[in-house]
């Protein structure tokens, strides 16, 4: 914590285990202090993991890149089998999963899905929900839950400044997860590996669609900077 120890000088820290259904870790303020939070799988876990976590926590506040070795080492503890199982006999317990009607307002998934299911995957695909969100997430667009097998979108896609195709492409997305799901303790690069890229470039106007999202998020969706943003064959490259 020495790299970080100055920022947090003087200020009461609280720390314990919490609940969480996975291993998740939050740090808040709390009037004039911080208040830590660790997933309690993380109980037994040995004294230089629990440090790993809160080092990663503060970097994260401070918006430092946090230290190779504490990644590794929270990345080593992540990894476990163990842990694994643990999370994921917990999320088939306890995680229920928030997802709204398929059809939208503006766009339907579901003759989506339907469409790209017998266009890319044979129709071997076997979702057993989809839907949209509950949450208008800006960061997260779409999410292949592997343990409850369902896929949501973000609720900011179904609108009418979103062409089908952007919506399309990210449902592609998260099917293609269905087929190249990795192993326990993945890493982000091993959760999109070599193969999984090249089957999402085949998707028709992938380097177009990729453009309208990257400036969709980034304004928020305000029109007025979307102007230039349409999808086209002309964009691809």
């Amino acid at each position: 914590m020495q790299a970080c120890s100055g920022s947090f000088r003087g200020r009461e820290i609280k720390a314990g285990f919490y609940p969480y259904i996975g291993l998740t870790h939050t740090i808040r303020r709390r009037g004039p202090g911080w208040e830590i939070r660790i997933s309690d799988h993380c109980r037994q876990a040995p004294q230089n993991v629990l440090e790993a976590i809160i080092l990663l926590l503060a970097c994260k506040i401070l918006r430092r890149k946090p230290p190779d070795s504490a990644q590794r080492i929270y990345d080593r503890f992540r990894q476990l089998p163990e842990i694994d199982r643990q999370v994921q006999e917990r999320r088939l317990r306890r995680g229920r999963k928030q997802i709204e009607d398929a059809r939208g307002k503006h766009h339907s998934l579901d003759a989506m899905y339907r469409e790209l299911n017998a266009a890319y995957f044979n129709d071997q695909v076997d979702i057993r929900r989809l839907g949209w969100g509950t949450r208008r997430s800006w960061s997260r667009l779409g999410h292949y839950d592997p343990t409850h097998h369902t896929i949501t979108i973000s609720p900011v896609l179904d609108s009418p400044k979103v062409p089908k195709s952007v919506v399309s492409y990210l449902l592609y997305h998260e099917m293609l997860h269905t087929l190249f799901d990795a192993a326990p303790g993945k890493t982000r690069k091993q959760h999109h590996p070599l193969q999984f890229r090249r089957a999402e470039r085949a998707f028709p106007e992938y380097v177009a669609v990729r453009r309208f999202l990257d400036r969709f998020c980034r304004t928020r969706g305000k029109a007025e900077y979307l102007a230039g943003a349409t999808v086209s064959p002309a964009d691809m490259v």
